[in-house]
């Protein structure tokens, strides 16, 4: 038995059909989605097309990630007039608007429909919880060998945990449970030019069957992606966050929430009522400088 665990594709197609295409090579039986489909890169219609695609195609289970909530809320924002809540063009959340804009009806009640956590079940394998980051909040980080890790592992009521999120791919055992982070597909931090991913393969270990991770870094091309964010006009709409993201896919190198916080910090300086995305872009300007934020509009 193998399983394909892919998470954090964050609208980059060209990665996810990178994975997908070596996922079937070894001829992969199920796929479990772990959230955060859309956002950060030009291609949110054609990731979403492609997904409903390969769900006719393949055995496949989906959860909802913490940028699938954020579509959901600002839906509600803008059905019940929520002004100071709703997404700008700027680099606080016109990466998110561009992502919004190209959703339909069919996402969001896919995204409404899905879970965040479940357990993979089948008859004589081990149980898996499966979450996007954790298996009460989309935005909790679970990290190897941190507290809270740990007390998830000894709280549910399986063997095996499986997350994503941080974007950091990583395993620890805690007393007879194993936990798994499968990485980031779409942004990989220190991976440039490579999609991060999972595959689950049953070993007999002590006369029992086991889930063994085989963590992958599966090659694209980012400069495509780079390319095709400078022509989509994504980097003019949301200029600072994303010439973060671009550092990121060119050189693994990530700031974007540190900016954020920066950039925020910076605007309560002078407005103690400043808070997101209601974020002048002088702030991002100024934050991205001292963080070496390349300015690729200029490259």
């Amino acid at each position: 038995m193998k399983i394909g665990i892919i998470s954090d594709i964050h609208s980059n197609i060209v990665a996810l059909k990178a994975c997908i295409e070596y996922m079937e090579s070894i001829l992969c039986d199920e796929y479990l989605f772990l959230g955060d489909y859309v956002s950060d890169t030009p291609y949110t219609r054609e990731t979403m097309d492609y997904l409903y695609d390969f769900m006719t195609k393949a055995s496949c289970q989906f959860l909802r990630g913490n940028r699938e909530e954020y579509m959901l809320t600002q839906r509600d924002v803008i059905a019940n007039n929520r002004e100071k809540e709703r997404w700008l063009w700027n680099s606080a959340s016109g990466n998110l608007l561009f992502a919004y804009e190209q959703l339909n009806e069919k996402d969001f009640n896919f995204f409404e429909s899905l879970p965040i956590t479940f357990q993979y079940k089948k008859a004589n394998y081990p149980a898996i919880t499966c979450c996007h980051g954790s298996p009460e909040s989309t935005r909790e980080l679970l990290l190897v060998n941190k507290d809270n890790t740990k007390t998830w592992l000894d709280n549910i009521d399986t063997k095996y945990l499986i997350s994503a999120h941080t974007h950091f791919p990583c395993e620890m055992k805690h007393k007879r449970k194993h936990y798994f982070n499968s990485g980031c597909v779409g942004i990989a931090i220190r991976d440039c030019g490579f999609a991060q991913c999972m595959i689950l393969e049953d070993i007999i270990e002590n006369g029992r069957i086991e889930w063994k991770p085989t963590f992958l870094k599966i090659p694209y091309d980012n400069k495509k992606v780079v390319e095709d964010i400078r022509k989509s006009g994504l980097l003019d709409k949301a200029p600072w966050f994303i010439n973060s993201n671009i550092q990121i896919l060119l050189t693994g190198i990530d700031h974007s929430a540190e900016m954020v916080n920066a950039a925020l910090n910076k605007a309560k300086e002078t407005d103690k009522e400043s808070a997101w995305p209601r974020i002048a872009e002088k702030y991002f300007e100024e934050a991205a400088k001292e963080l070496e934020v390349p300015d690729y509009r200029l490259i």
